[in-house]
C-alpha cells in the first residue's frame, strides 16, 4: 500500500516500488543517506579520544563476551588483545578441521602462489566486508571514519566486520578447505552467503 512504501521511506529503508515485472517506478526511498546525523555523531565518536576509546571497548566487550576487561586498557592493548584472539581462533580452525596453519599469508599480485586456506580466508573476508560496507553506508554513517582501525578508506567496515570474523569466516573458510582444495574462493563465497 501507499502507507506502507511511505512508512519504509520515513524510516530510512531504501526502496523501490515498481509496478508487475518491474515495468514501472512508481516511487522509491533513499534510505539514511539522505540524512547526516548518523555521519555526524560517527565524526564526533572518532574524533574525541575518550569517546573513541569507549566506542573501542564497547566493539571488544562484544567480542570477548564472558570476560570483564580492564577499565584503564589501551586502544593498543585492546588490538593485542583482538590479535592473540584471532591467532587463537585460527589454531583452533586448524586442529578442528586438520589443515596446517602457517599464519596469515597471500600476495596481492601473485593470487595463485598462496595456499588454499589463504586464498578462501581472503575470499571469505572480501564478502564480508562487502556486506558490512552495503550496512554501514545505507545507514548513513562512513566507511573510512573507524574507531579502531584508522587511516584507511575502509577502516569502519574493518571495525564491524572484525566482530563477525572469528565466528564466520575463519571456521566456514577451514570447512570448506577440509572439504576440497578445488575452486575454494567460489564454494567459499556460496558457504557465506
Amino acid at each position: 500500500t501507499h502507507a506502507a512504501v511511505k512508512a519504509l521511506g520515513d524510516s530510512g529503508c531504501a526502496i523501490v516500488w515498481v509496478g508487475e515485472e518491474g515495468t514501472r517506478c512508481y516511487a522509491h526511498g533513499g534510505g539514511e543517506t539522505r540524512k547526516a546525523y548518523h555521519l555526524l555523531y560517527q565524526a564526533q565518536l572518532a574524533s574525541q579520544p575518550a569517546l573513541r576509546l569507549e566506542v573501542c571497548k564497547r566493539m571488544y566487550r562484544m567480542r570477548f563476551k564472558h570476560q570483564d576487561l580492564d577499565p584503564y586498557l589501551t586502544i593498543e592493548q585492546l588490538r593485542g588483545m583482538e590479535g592473540a584472539r584471532v591467532r587463537d581462533a585460527y589454531a583452533h580452525a586448524s586442529i578442528t578441521y586438520n589443515i596446517p596453519w602457517s599464519g596469515r599469508n597471500y600476495d596481492r599480485t601473485n593470487w595463485g602462489n598462496s595456499d588454499p586456506i589463504n586464498r578462501a580466508l581472503s575470499a571469505a573476508n572480501a564478502l564480508l566486508n562487502g556486506l558490512c560496507h552495503a550496512a554501514i553506508v545505507s545507514g548513513g554513517y562512513s566507511p573510512a571514519l573507524g574507531f579502531i582501525h584508522t587511516g584507511k578508506q575502509l577502516s569502519f567496515v574493518y571495525d564491524i566486520a572484525d566482530l563477525y570474523k572469528v565466528e564466520l569466516t575463519i571456521p566456514t573458510a577451514f570447512r570448506i578447505v577440509a572439504e576440497s582444495a578445488e575452486h575454494v574462493e567460489t564454494r567459499v563465497r556460496e558457504a557465506c552467503r
